[in-house]
């Protein structure tokens, strides 16, 4: 690839470009200035730099510009295929977007991934894939995407922000241009923003119905209790000690759906004693 900028000089730590917040140009060193380019180059350099390579070399980054095209062709083109076999047997509607009807057949990708304009001409389709996964990866609440969608987006990113700088240089810059620059990155924030929603929720239904089975609890536990002072205060005498009450009372509510264990209800009987200056056997 034929950089304009030099992702290196303009966005690793203790670089020129980093230090000042500038692009800086592949071919003469000059800098750029534009805040939003530079933050999401940024943003996609430090997501590269997360993976296996502790430090990002231009190398790596052209490597990276090669090599993907040909693998989202790919993958794009297995997933059109497995898309359109679910689709046509009935196991899968998938809905256009703009015509709102259900799609049956789905484009294979034939652009040849080494060509400058290759990712451009291939990112619609990945949108498209990236919208299907997020939709399910939301709806589940579970990740669910088959490729490495930080990774994917920095990739986008990067070479928006590349051939943007290109449109700087030149003079040749409309608002629009932010709108590619910037949307791959928002996709994740507005993803992990409405995840974070999704999971606070369910944890405050979570809590809120672990507090309903807790209140149940205690109310069925004190109309146990309730039924067996009652009873037992009427015939105490009947017992020769709390544990055999206790014993007798398990069966007893038992009979009326409640459950609870011998020495529960004995605990039950030595409390109500206690509290009423009963002397027990």
């Amino acid at each position: 690839m034929h950089w304009i900028i030099d992702p290196i000089k303009s966005f690793s730590p203790d670089e020129i470009g980093c230090r000042d917040q500038q692009l800086i140009q592949m071919s003469d060193g000059k800098p750029l200035n534009d805040e939003v380019l530079w933050r999401a180059g940024k943003e996609a350099f430090d997501i590269i730099q997360r993976g296996e390579n502790a430090k990002v070399t231009q190398a790596d980054l052209d490597e990276l510009v090669q090599d993907t095209p040909g693998q989202l062709i790919e993958l794009w083109n297995w997933h059109a295929e497995f898309f359109e076999q679910k689709a046509q047997s009935g196991g899968m509607i998938i809905i256009n977007k703009d015509s709102g009807q259900p799609m049956t057949k789905f484009e294979r990708l034939t652009v040849k991934p080494d060509g400058f304009w290759a990712p451009f001409h291939i990112e619609g389709s990945i949108i498209t894939l990236d919208c299907f996964f997020e939709s399910y990866s939301l709806q589940s609440g579970k990740e669910m995407f088959p490729y490495n969608r930080d990774l994917l987006a920095a990739y986008f990113t990067i070479l928006h922000v590349d051939t943007s700088a290109a449109d700087i240089a030149l003079k040749d810059f409309t608002p629009e241009t932010y709108f590619y620059v910037t949307r791959w990155l928002d996709r994740l924030k507005t993803y992990d923003e409405i995840m974070k929603a999704v999971e606070h929720r369910q944890e405050s239904l979570q809590r809120e119905k672990s507090r309903t089975m807790n209140t149940q609890r205690h109310a069925k536990r004190n109309e146990a209790l309730l039924l067996v002072t009652a009873d037992w205060s009427e015939r105490k005498t009947d017992f020769r000690s709390a544990e055999k009450a206790g014993q007798y009372y398990a069966d007893w509510l038992s009979g009326k759906g409640f459950e609870f264990e011998p020495r529960t209800i004995t605990s039950w009987i030595r409390k109500f004693a206690k509290e009423n200056n009963i002397i027990l056997r």
